[in-house]
C-alpha cells in the first residue's frame, strides 16, 4: 500500500508494522518517521534500535535476535537509515522486507531515494509487505496545512498568523520552515525572554549567541558554545535553531530586497547588527549552510549516527564560517 506523507495518520493501525519512506523532501521523511515512532511508543514499543550503513549486513540478525520478545516482553522499533544515491535499496536492506511480521517489532526504513518505479520488482516486493510513504514536494495548500499542523503548540490566532508568515517567507522550502518552527517551539512563551543559562561564573541570555554571530565575534561565539557543551549540552538543539534562524533570515533578505527585517522577526535592537552581518556575507556561502543546519538539527536529536563530538565540531565550524570576515 502507498500513501502520501500528509495523510499518513489515516493509515495507522497496529497490524501494519513495516514502513518504507522515500522522496525528495527529507523534512517529510523525518517528520513521518517521528509520527510512526510516536504512535508505537504509545503502544508500549519502548526500545529503539537505529541501523546505518555499517549495520546493514547485520539487519536480519538483529531482527531475529529481537523477534518474539524476551523475558521482559520487550517491544522494539528498528529504524534503518539509508543514505545511498542509487535508485534501489541495498540487498541487505531489501531482505528486511522478506522478514515475517513479528508482533513485537516495528521496522522503519528511511531512504534518500527520490523516485521509484512502481512496476519494478523490488518496489512490488515492498508494496506487498509494507506501507510505502511518499515524501515529495507539497502543493501550496498542502504546505500551509503542514506548517499549521506543526504549530499546534500555539493558540489558534498565532498559529494562523505564523502559518501565513512562514509560507510566504519560505515558500516551497520545508527545510527553512522546519528550522523556524523548531526555534518557535523553544521560544514561544510569555516568559521566554527571561530564561537564562549559566556559564563560567556569569549569567547570559541564550540569544547572546545570536548577538555574537551577527557581530562577527568568533571568539565569544565559540566561548558560548564551548561552555554550553561543557555544562548545558541539552541546549544543543536550541543553539542549532538560533544559527538556523540567522541563516534563513539572511537568505530571505538576499532573495527579496523589499523584505523588512522586522517583518522577519528581528528585534529592533538587533537591526543594525543584522544589516552589518548581511553586508559582510553572501548568498553563495549561506545557501549550502541551510541544509547543513537541518542535518545538525537531526544530529542534535541523535538521528544521524554521528557522535556528539562530531556534532559539536560541525556546529563550531559553521559558526566560524558565519563569523569569518
Amino acid at each position: 500500500m502507498i500513501c502520501n506523507a500528509t495523510s499518513l495518520k489515516k493509515y495507522f493501525n497496529e497490524s501494519t508494522k513495516i514502513f518504507f519512506l522515500y522522496g525528495s523532501e527529507i523534512v517529510l521523511i523525518n517528520d513521518s518517521a517521528d509520527q510512526i515512532n510516536e504512535f508505537f511508543i504509545k503502544k508500549d514499543f519502548s526500545e529503539r534500535i537505529i541501523l546505518t550503513k555499517e549495520n546493514f549486513k547485520d539487519a536480519q540478525k538483529i531482527i531475529m535476535q529481537n523477534a518474539g520478545g524476551s523475558l521482559f516482553d520487550s517491544k522494539v522499533i528498528i529504524e534503518i537509515i539509508h543514505n545511498g544515491s542509487g535508485t534501489t535499496l541495498p540487498k541487505d536492506v531489501l531482505s528486511v522486507f522478506d522478514t515475517q511480521n513479528f508482533n513485537n517489532i516495528v521496522i522503519v526504513v528511511r531512504s534518500t531515494i527520490k523516485k521509484i518505479n512502481k512496476n519494478s520488482a523490488w518496489v512490488k516486493l515492498i508494496d506487498s509487505k509494507a506501507l510505502i510513504i511518499e515524501c515529495n514536494k507539497l502543493k501550496t495548500y498542502e504546505e500551509k496545512a503542514w506548517v499549521k499542523g506543526r504549530l499546534n503548540f500555539m493558540n489558534k490566532n498565532d498559529a494562523e498568523e505564523y502559518t501565513e508568515r512562514l509560507t510566504n517567507m519560505f515558500s516551497g522550502n520545508l527545510v527553512a520552515q522546519n528550522n523556524e518552527i523548531n526555534l518557535l517551539k523553544l521560544t514561544y512563551s510569555k516568559n521566554a525572554e527571561n530564561q537564562k543559562i549559566n556559564y563560567d561564573d556569569a549569567e547570559f541570555m541564550p540569544y547572546e549567541l545570536e548577538d555574537k554571530i551577527i557581530e562577527l565575534d568568533t571568539k565569544n561565539a565559540l566561548r558560548i558554545i564551548h561552555t554550553i557543551k561543557k555544562n548545558e549540552d541539552h541546549y544543543a538543539q536550541y543553539l542549532v535553531s538560533i544559527v538556523g534562524s540567522i541563516i534563513n533570515t539572511s537568505i530571505s533578505i538576499f532573495q527579496n530586497k523589499k523584505l523588512n527585517l522586522e517583518d522577519l522577526g528581528v528585534w529592533r535592537s538587533k537591526l543594525r547588527g543584522y544589516k552589518k552581518f548581511i553586508s559582510k556575507s553572501n548568498i553563495k556561502k549561506l545557501m549550502p549552510m541551510q541544509k547543513q543546519i537541518y542535518h545538525l538539527d537531526l544530529a542534535s536529536k541523535g538521528l544521524t549516527g554521528i557522535s556528539k563530538e562530531q556534532f559539536w565540531y560541525e556546529l563550531e565550524n559553521m559558526v566560524v564560517q558565519l563569523t569569518s570576515k
